[in-house]
């Protein structure tokens, strides 16, 4: 075993135990979409392609999907599916990027740019780009990436990836996120110890800010633990000496262990080396109702790990504005583990205005759409109407009544009259309390609980 040096020069630290090379990353291999899968109920398609390596995206107040193309320096817009406009070029490796009115904040590699005015009829930006704030730009062997996001309190977060694996970095504002007032003045630490958090997103009902951050390299296959952590003011999330539940690591001789008693954990653990990046809510009505306000992951996937992993988007599920502990894939099929072969590099996943949920690949160029068909029982839509008798409401429930089942607690229920947007059935009196009624069709099922007493 020898020693691999995992800092930059002037902050070289040796990792102890390292093994001698780093794995080999997986080999590209021709896409095809036919290689794609999603959860029963649900269709991928691709909406367009872009040149330039797209990364995080945003719809505009117009409806229009807008994405940075960070090799390109440039921001695209998307108006319908197929059609690529150029907005504005001439960036210094754009982002991320976040719509306040019709103004457009672009994250680039030394700060943010702001472009006023940024809503045309032909989608193409005339205004100036404005400085609006600077951070430190990435050295050699650095991140390069930055995200910028408005918080619900007005204010901007900015995160900054750190310079190296594992060090102890000369520069604060590296592997933190910053805080900003609105007008890009009053700097402030907001968070520390976040190795690079690529994807930063507000829960929609709680406020709190969640974000990815990625593990260092070097240390094995399964450590460190990739991370989705609820962002507090003021915390401390370990790097580079704690990863997990206040767990040390051996990064090297300067570890700093006894700082893990006051280090947040946090709210997901994901595994080693999958690279998340992107994360966002689910806010759409297209999807099922359980779908509401869960975690949409991009997982860009592995380079250095022995057998490849990530590659996919995954849904982190949410009650109560806290994860569950069940993530499920929602987009995967880019990785074949026995060629060691990808297809494609997912980057970020957000919800479109029409509820469908659109999917950057900085590898292929694709922005993917992923449609929900099967059915959807509505929010609240399960009525009590007299007795044990109830109407249930959705989407696509029924069109093919021969095909149709509809389960109380996994009890097969009677049907009084079956539609596509409307059920009437019997419930047993033998069912009480929270009941989960569950709708099945030919193409998959949804389900949704009610209140029996």
């Amino acid at each position: 075993m020898s020693k691999l040096t995992l800092c930059m020069p002037g902050l070289t630290l040796l990792a102890l135990f390292a093994p001698a090379a780093y794995p080999q990353a997986a080999n590209s291999r021709p896409f095809r979409i036919e290689e794609l899968r999603t959860p029963p109920g649900f269709e991928v398609s691709v909406h367009a392609t872009v040149s330039g390596g797209p990364r995080h995206m945003a719809f505009g107040p117009n409806g229009v999907l807008y994405v940075a193309t960070r090799n390109n320096g440039s921001v695209v817009a998307i108006p319908a599916q197929g059609r690529v406009v150029t907005a504005v070029r001439g960036l210094s490796g754009p982002h991320s990027l976040v719509f306040r009115d019709s103004d457009l904040y672009i994250s680039v590699n030394d700060g943010v740019i702001r472009l006023r005015d940024a809503i045309t009829e032909d989608f193409i930006i005339s205004s100036q780009p404005q400085r609006f704030l600077a951070v430190p730009a990435s050295g050699p062997g650095g991140h390069t990436t930055r995200s910028v996001a408005f918080g619900p309190d007005g204010r901007i977060y900015f995160a900054i990836g750190s310079s190296c694996n594992f060090c102890i970095e000369a520069d604060s504002r590296r592997a933190a996120i910053l805080q900003f007032d609105a007008d890009g003045s009053n700097q402030q630490p907001f968070a520390s110890g976040l190795r690079n958090s690529v994807g930063l997103a507000f829960h929609p009902v709680t406020g709190e800010m969640w974000a990815t951050d990625n593990g260092g390299d070097g240390l094995g296959d399964n450590e460190p633990p990739e991370e989705v952590n609820i962002v507090r003011a003021g915390g401390d999330y370990g790097w580079p000496d704690c990863v997990a539940n206040q767990r040390g690591t051996r990064w090297g001789t300067q570890a700093r262990p006894e700082r893990c008693g006051s280090t947040l954990a946090p709210e997901v653990e994901m595994q080693a080396h999958s690279a998340p990046l992107g994360i966002s809510f689910y806010t759409g009505d297209q999807f099922p109702v359980a779908f509401w306000n869960d975690a949409l992951v991009a997982s860009h996937g592995s380079w250095n790990r022995t057998t490849p992993t990530g590659y996919k988007v995954v849904r982190v599920r949410t009650v109560g504005g806290r994860a569950t502990g069940v993530v499920e894939d929602l987009l995967w099929g880019f990785l074949d583990p026995a060629s060691r072969t990808r297809s494609g590099r997912p980057v970020q996943a957000i919800t479109g205005p029409d509820g469908a949920v659109y999917v950057s690949d900085d590898a292929t160029g694709n922005i993917y759409r992923i449609e929900h068909k099967g059915p959807r029982i509505n929010q609240g839509g399960i009525v009590n109407v007299v007795d044990n008798i109830y109407s249930l409401y959705g989407l696509r429930l029924a069109s093919d009544t021969s095909q149709f089942q509809i389960f109380g607690n996994g009890v097969a229920l009677e049907t009084l009259y079956i539609g596509e947007h409307q059920i009437n059935f019997v419930l047993p009196e033998s069912l009480t309390g929270d009941v989960v009624i569950t709708v099945k069709n030919e193409i998959a099922s949804d389900e949704a609980k009610v209140g029996v007493h």
